[in-house]
């Protein structure tokens, strides 16, 4: 007899592992002692029967082969199968017997029983769906009590899309081990907290047939606000969590703002920092209970990127399977009002399993298979937004990872925004638009892995002097227009100026505590700015300067012209390399400022005192104006 079942992974807000280091729950034995469990688990899980729940454990301690899932209710006990167990979680299916209810939830193995803690269940009720044959995944999407046609579904490999009554099939292999619907325009999916939950884990056994639904709420999403959040890399050290609680004050403030509008979030890869997923007990898990206490009112879209992978497990597959469990498929689509927006995965590992961190920038055949076909059912005069953690071009417009050749193939004929994060730097550039392909580099909500906040309390900075922060984007319809959101400041703060006659970066001056070396490796990394100066050259830093801006400078309302320079931001040496060397610490050769190639632009003065005025407009008409006052002091403090 065939099985019928449905699956869902639950996302659960653990205790262990968070940032207030709370202890996992130690289960108590019932009957003998021999067996020890760590187990998280939630105090309720929804779903149905045959659903596939994941839960995580610690240390080792978790269930062994054979083991069962025992829920006891009274004299009654029901027994759940164990399907799979990975190295730190495990997932059991739900039993047809289990009923809405609470049940003290005990691990058996053998004869022994240890019991873990009481779980509500919350068993859906659901509309009778009959499986078809040669198809092992099925299920129906409503919206109240109606069917939603013409859904699209996948599993990462094949798609099929839901007939008039709500109904799909699909022929799978279940090599991802997941499921997904791309949820329609018009619609919302059901979400944990900040998280949207249009995924479900299914058994990997392509034998079996398994049963996943979905329910959808109606909302009117065509004019909708989209917030792009680029690296955060929380790891409990550095005051990362408090710096964090910044951002999401501020970004809480924007969602007020914009509360009149529906509104989401996409990141775009790096939210966890795997190298201190154990050490400082922050991972995936952790992240899940940040975000959903520190913020509200939105869903919120992810992307994985490479610090998101387990790299201690060898080969690609296996890295990714922590990602898929807690927050969603590491590539997927989904539609906002006109907008078609598709997750990819750009992050091949590469890595052995020995402690080696090696991967390369490059999509997968699967995935631009895939990608074909769920471009298939969008129409060509919708808006594709394609996110991703490393570049698919670089600043120059040049290829710059696997496949990119291929997607720009997929996506010829759309209107299509890529977005990426990676290198911690900021830039936008249409040096594809030949191709129909606008790239946006959008910065690190961390800035510089946290460092210069630590130093400096309020002084955020990527590697390329761009303040940290994130994107707002306004998307009605197929016009999308957008903006760079420095995190604590307003929108106006779109450029920042230096006077060269006063800055001095010598090693006497910003590493005085260092021993000779340091200081030394200080003056090579800035070795631009090192030397008094009396030049009478203004340096500008246009963070999200593309070359459809405006910029005009004027010494006694006489025009100056300027010119772009490949430079090293001084106020990110000042703020990073100088506080690492001075600690005679050295500073990450990947946390380095960058030489910007395209934002900072140079203008020589007349005289030293004389003032400018300086005015910036991006694309969209927005501006930003100085009165540069001269000599203007440079100094961390006076930035802040």
């Amino acid at each position: 007899m065939r099985r019928f079942y449905s699956v869902i992974t639950v996302l659960l807000a653990l205790a262990a592992f968070s940032s207030c280091e709370k202890e996992p729950v130690d289960g108590g034995v019932t009957s003998e002692e021999g067996f020890e469990l760590m187990i998280s688990l939630p105090s309720v899980i929804d779903g149905g029967a045959g659903d596939v729940v994941s839960v995580k454990y610690y240390s080792g301690k978790g269930p062994k082969a054979g083991d069962v899932v025992v829920l006891k209710q009274g004299a009654k006990e029901i027994t759940c199968e164990i399907v799979a167990i990975e190295s730190d979680s495990f997932s059991f299916k739900i039993a047809p017997e289990v009923e809405t209810g609470k049940y003290n939830f005990c691990i058996r193995r053998g004869s022994q029983t240890k019991a873990v803690r009481d779980v509500q269940f919350n068993i859906e009720k659901r509309v009778e769906v009959n499986p078809k044959d040669g198809y092992n995944l099925y299920g129906i999407i409503t919206c109240g009590e109606e069917g939603v046609p013409g859904v699209v579904v996948s599993d990462g490999l094949e798609v099929a899309v839901t007939d008039e009554n709500g109904i799909y099939y699909l022929k799978s292999k279940e090599y991802n081990q997941t499921v997904f619907m791309s949820v329609p325009s018009g619609y919302e999916a059901t979400s944990n907290g900040v998280i949207p939950k249009f995924h479900k884990k299914v058994d990997g056994n392509p034998s079996t047939t398994e049963r996943a639904d979905w329910t959808l709420t109606k909302v009117d999403n065509k004019d909708h606000v989209m917030y792009v959040l680029g690296d955060m890399h929380l790891a409990n050290r550095t005051n990362d969590l408090g710096q964090f609680a910044v951002f999401t004050d501020d970004l809480n403030k924007q969602i007020a703002a914009n509360k009149s509008k529906k509104q989401y979030a996409l990141t775009l890869g790096d939210m966890t920092w795997d190298l201190y997923w154990y050490d400082n007990k922050y991972d995936l898990y952790s992240y899940v209970e940040t975000i959903n206490s520190s913020l509200s009112g939105i869903q919120i879209f992810h992307t994985i990127g490479n610090h998101d992978h387990e790299m201690n497990m060898a080969g690609d597959f296996n890295t990714v399977t922590a990602y898929k469990n807690v927050v969603a498929p590491t590539y997927y689509s989904f539609n906002i009002g006109d907008v078609h927006y598709v997750v990819l995965d750009n992050i091949l590992c590469t890595n052995d399993g020995s402690g080696s961190r090696t991967y390369e920038s490059s999509l997968t055949a699967d995935q631009i298979e895939w990608l074909r076909k769920d471009l298939s059912y969008v129409d060509k005069s919708k808006t594709v937004v394609i996110t991703m953690h490393a570049q698919m071009y670089s600043e120059a417009g040049k290829d710059s990872m696997e496949f990119a050749s291929e997607l720009e193939s997929i996506c010829s004929g759309y209107k299509t925004h890529v977005m990426s994060a990676h290198t911690h730097v900021v830039w936008n550039n249409d040096k594809t638009a030949d191709k129909g392909i606008f790239h946006h580099n959008s910065g690190a909500i961390c800035g510089t892995w946290w460092w210069t906040g630590y130093y400096t309390s309020g002084l955020g900075l990527c590697k390329d002097g761009s303040p940290a922060g994130y994107y707002v984007y306004n998307m009605n319809g197929n016009d999308v227009k957008w903006r760079f959101k420095p995190t604590g400041k307003d929108f106006s703060h779109m450029f920042r100026t230096y006077d060269r006659n006063e800055i001095v970066l010598s090693g006497s001056n910003f590493t005085p505590s260092a021993d000779a070396s340091k200081a030394t490796a200080f003056e090579k990394s800035a070795s631009h700015w090192v030397s008094p100066s009396a030049d009478n050259y203004v340096y500008i830093n246009v963070f999200d300067y593309d070359p459809s801006w405006k910029i005009e400078i004027t010494e006694n309302g006489k025009a100056l012209s300027y010119e772009v320079i490949k430079v090293k931001d001084p106020l990110h040496l000042a703020a990073y390399e100088a506080k690492r060397y001075n600690a005679n610490a050295n500073p990450t050769s990947s946390f380095l400022a960058s030489t910007v190639n395209s934002h900072i632009f140079r203008v020589k003065a007349s005289a030293a005192n004389t003032a400018l005025e300086i005015k910036v407009t991006d694309r969209f008409g927005n501006t930003s104006s100085e009165s540069m006052k001269r000599p203007k002091a440079f100094s961390l403090n006076a930035y802040k």
